[in-house]
Formats: structure tokens, sequence, C-alpha cells
């Protein structure tokens, strides 16, 4: 049975670039919902931790505001 992963906020050191992804399923895509390395300065690894609340609901109304304007 397929277990969705929790929301995560990834974070480069180098840079301060970072991301909170909530994936919608098990199924992971690198550079959408899973980072290996820094999309901005190519730095790795990136630091990750746990997504607060309201973390997540800001990358979800992120999310929805770019599928707004497609």
């Amino acid at each position: 049975m397929p277990i969705t992963p929790r929301p995560r906020t990834y974070c480069c050191p180098a840079c301060h670039w970072s991301r909170t992804v909530a994936p919608r399923s098990d199924v992971r895509i690198r550079g959408i919902d899973h980072f290996d390395c820094c999309p901005a300065c190519g730095h790795q690894p990136l630091e990750t931790k746990a997504a607060s609340t309201a973390q997540v609901m800001l990358a979800e109304v992120a999310d929805r505001m770019k599928r707004f304007r497609a």
C-alpha cells in the first residue's frame, strides 16, 4: 500500500535557497518534490527538515496559484 511522504523543507546552506514540498503521492520526482542538490547554485547536500504547518499551507497556496495561471 503506497504511503504519501510527509512534507519537507529543503534549504541550501550556501545560497539560502529553500523550498517546501508536500508530495501528492508516493512517487517522488527529482526537481519537483525531491532535491539532491540546490537548483540555484548546485551545492550539495541540502539541509532538510519536516515542514511546519504554516510552510505546508504556503506551499499549497503557491502551487494552486501556479495552476490557476496556466
